[in-house]
């Protein structure tokens, strides 16, 4: 299949059943679509875990089965709605005295909130407050009935269904349509032309872009990435594909092989790209290469959009402009897509791609309650990505309440009680929504709990002063972005700063300079720590994040990116004389025409002149220099997989060389899934395989036929071979030389194959000799190997016809027991205590 054509239809993977389901849920069409890539992936999340805890398969079916299920539960929800919404209708219908104004109509007016939600309650009395006059861009906003929660219009609204106070005309649905009352907030809306434009050419920027960049690589979208986490990725990919496991927490039994000690890691990001591999046939590699460049390029278009929208904080023309620049100037940010792909943060940045359309969805809910459950839908799969995202919407949201919603709530009260009423009504709608979303994955959140430890021990501080600090932050100039030369972020940080302005004075929105600050405050703490206790406070936040300033300073860029898209939209509002109303109609045409071109501009200046040699570089420098997985292992892969029992046992190496990539490359089974040393304490059988692999087949007691406790190890985890292919990932790793060397030296092991710097060793207990030899048939191996004793020379022939027969020594007696036993953990008989004979883990 064509890499683009695929990239389409991952594309399907990832949206379509979020977006039936929030649809289905109550949020009109264009919110379902920006939702669709969270509620997605709380779909494939909770999915995987629940069939995971039910012991039954996660793959396409039962995944169909759990989306199935979740959309019964968003029709009887949107269902209840539709009932307790007509029956609040009917009752404030027969309250309203006759030839009284239904809510909304008559005054014309409507609260500057009411306007943004388009949509009101029908659980609320009729609403009268502030106009929207005083908005630049009032002349672009529609006034509209109020509205129920389905989005139906109230009882005694133009066009509502149900009884009409008497004297009143019913208007027909397509007048409605036609007068635009009827398209408000719907796919036919032209509110969303504008911004959708932007998103639209956002997306196809990061995708083709970076798709294109895996035509200069080798083997394209099959190439492995030669970095640390995306290892552990591509595991998880094909243990799903394997054992039908995607539960995040049973991850101990792909990486701790021996102890099966528990383990939780978020999976839904692998159960979402496991799809791929089943939908359309690629391999686990494949997969997760597009979704590497699909998901975020998707999502970071929309989510800088929708913080852009919500900035402004209304639906006129200049929230359009600033969505759909903001949309595509993302594209020139080092530090977000570029930088996250080369480091292989890959669920990490998928998760903060998404954080702005959750924060987004969550404003929503205010104003329309039926969305709290998608909206707690995408929070659960904006965790399920990767949890630490989860700071970024919920402090969002929480300033956005603190500094707006609480003085201006969602509904206008006239009394001292309804506005108390209102504002804790404000509050709880978020907070359950917010709650539903944390409930739903109470068990996995539990379970990950001893995971936050190892987390929080993260630290990436510089050799900077406070002053660099502060300046990396605010430039985003953080690790890696030196890679990117022509990147200068001047006049984005100037066009921002307008756009910073204009929401100050303009729209006074406090909650966004506020959200910005922080974290520009969380990402210098992460360079440099603050003096106590302003450091330890910010790295509550800053320590789920692994406290590294690459990571905490893409919700600045975020922020930066929507701040600038709405000064563009300021600056060309201002330009076409938007402050003049008897030019409203002028305005709002030239303003269009300045947009498109300002898009096409700035498409322009993000791809020629921000990031382009930047962005080659992240694609494509961690897959050219074969720093962990080579064509030689790639070779050595493809010949070990058709030797005698290699699927039959376990394969034994060096975690931190890179040769675990053959589990997900072709399925074989590595002991080590991960860079990272699985779960095993001292005199374990991994830990014995590892240190003391020149050991095997020495013998115990001084007695060389009999089996020693790494044999032992040997035949309980199952080790057939063990796979070398030095250097190991990291410089400061040291290399272990009783595999490196002393597997050379091993009585009871054989090599079998050498190509270059890939050696791959037999354990003769694991097989007969004449498997053996077949092996090491000349030319099955790339480069010559060194002979093996023969028993003639070793004095062990029986008769003239065993001289010549190669001898593989095995152990053949049971540990006897006396004096000198071999020095390794674990030996009954060994006088030392075993936790003293020293050993570094790697």
């Amino acid at each position: 299949m064509d890499m683009y054509q695929a990239a389409v239809l991952a594309a399907l993977v990832f949206t379509v059943p979020g977006f039936l389901l929030g649809w289905v849920s109550g949020l009109k069409a264009p919110w379902a679509a920006a939702a669709s890539l969270p509620v997605s992936f709380g779909v494939y999340g909770l999915a995987a875990w629940l069939l995971g805890q039910m012991g039954l398969r996660y793959d396409l079916a039962s995944a169909t089965v759990m989306w199935a299920l979740l959309m019964v539960i968003a029709l009887i929800w949107r269902g209840s709605f539709l009932v307790v919404g007509r029956k609040r209708a009917r009752r404030w219908a027969a309250r309203r005295p006759v030839g009284a104004p239904a809510a909304g109509e008559g005054t014309g007016r409507e609260t500057a909130n009411q306007v943004e939600a388009g949509a009101l309650s029908a659980s609320d009395p009729p609403l009268t407050g502030s106009t929207a006059a005083h908005d630049p861009d009032a002349a672009t906003v529609v006034t509209l009935p109020a509205e129920d929660v389905t989005g139906a219009p109230s009882v005694g609204a133009p066009g509502a269904s149900g009884a009409v106070a008497a004297g009143e005309r019913r208007e027909s649905f397509w007048r409605r349509w036609w007068t635009g009352d009827g398209r408000r907030g719907s796919l036919l809306d032209p509110v969303w032309l504008l911004p959708a434009a932007g998103v639209l050419t956002g997306m196809y920027l990061f995708i083709s872009k970076g798709l294109g960049f895996f035509e200069e690589v080798p083997r394209g979208i099959e190439n492995i990435f030669q970095g640390w986490d995306v290892h552990w990725h591509a595991s998880v990919v094909r243990w799903i594909m394997d054992a039908g496991v995607a539960d995040p927490t049973r991850m101990g039994e792909l990486q701790n092989i021996e102890t099966q000690a528990q383990m939780y890691y978020p999976t839904a990001w692998h159960a979402g790209t496991y799809l791929l591999v089943e939908i359309l046939g690629v391999s686990p590699i494949a997969a997760i290469n597009l979704s590497s460049i699909v998901l975020p390029g998707l999502a970071l278009p929309l989510s800088v959009a929708l913080i852009a929208w919500r900035m402004v904080g209304n639906r006129g023309l200049t929230a359009q402009i600033a969505a759909g620049i903001g949309a595509i100037a993302v594209f020139a940010s080092p530090v977000l897509f570029w930088v996250g792909h080369y480091v292989g943060a890959w669920p990490y940045l998928a998760a903060v791609a998404v954080s702005g359309i959750v924060l987004a969805l969550f404003m929503l809910v205010p104003y329309r309650p039926v969305a709290a459950l998608a909206a707690a839908l995408s929070l659960a799969g904006m965790i399920q990505l990767h949890p630490a995202a989860a700071t970024i919407a919920v402090l969002a949201v929480a300033l956005w309440w603190l500094f707006r919603l609480l003085w201006a709530p969602a509904r206008k009260a006239r009394t001292w009680g309804g506005r108390i009423g209102y504002r804790l009504r404000d509050l709880g709608l978020l907070a359950a929504a917010g709650l539903a979303g944390v409930v739903i994955l109470l068990p996995q959140i539990l379970s990950g709990a001893e995971s936050t430890e190892e987390v929080a021990s993260f630290s990436a501080e510089e050799d900077v002063t406070r002053a660099e600090s502060w300046e990396k932050a605010f430039t985003m100039y953080t690790r890696h972005v030196d890679a990117f030369t022509e990147y200068d972020p001047t006049l984005l940080l100037w066009v921002a700063g307008i756009g910073a302005v204009a929401l100050l004075v303009w729209r006074r929105n406090l909650w966004a300079p506020a959200f910005y600050l922080l974290s520009v405050w969380m990402t210098a703490n992460s360079l440099k720590a603050f003096e106590q206790p302003w450091g330890d406070w910010l790295n509550i936040v800053g320590s789920l994040h692994y406290s590294t300033a690459h990571r905490l300073v893409m919700p600045v860029a975020l922020f930066t990116f929507a701040a600038a898209g709405v000064g563009v939209a300021v600056l060309i509002r201002l330009i076409s004389l938007a402050p003049v109303k008897k030019w409203a109609t002028g305005s709002a045409v030239v303003s269009v025409v300045l947009a498109l071109l300002a898009g096409w501009g700035t498409a322009a200046w993000a791809t020629r002149d921000a990031v382009e040699e930047g962005a080659h570089w992240s694609i494509t420098a961690p897959r050219l220099d074969g720093r962990m997985v080579s064509e030689v292992d790639l070779r050595a892969f493809d010949w070990l997989a058709r030797q005698p029992h290699a699927y039959d046992g376990m394969i034994m190496g060096e975690p931190a060389d890179g040769h675990g990539w053959m589990y997900a490359y072709n399925g074989l089974p590595s002991v080590m899934r991960h860079y990272l040393w699985p779960t095993s304490g001292r005199g374990s059988a991994t830990d014995l395989l590892y240190w003391h692999a020149d050991l095997l087949g020495v013998g115990n007691h001084g007695d060389p036929t009999q089996e020693n406790n790494v044999d032992r190890a040997a035949e309980e985890l199952g080790v057939n071979f063990y796979f070398l292919s030095p250097w190991s990932f990291w410089a400061f790793q040291e290399p272990n030389w009783a595999m490196l060397d002393g597997l050379w030296h091993a009585p009871g092991a054989t090599a079998v194959y050498q190509d270059q710097n890939v050696t791959i060793f037999a354990v003769n207990d694991a097989f007969t000799d004449e498997e053996l030899a077949q092996m090491r048939a000349p030319g099955n191996s790339p480069q010559p190997l060194p002979p093996v004793p023969t028993r003639g020379e070793l004095g062990i022939a029986e008769s003239p016809a065993e001289v010549d027969e190669p001898y593989f020594h095995r152990p053949t007696t049971p540990d006897q027991g006396g004096p000198n036993p071999i020095p390794t953990p674990g030996n009954p008989n060994l006088e030392q205590d075993p936790l003293e004979i020293p050993a570094t883990r790697p």
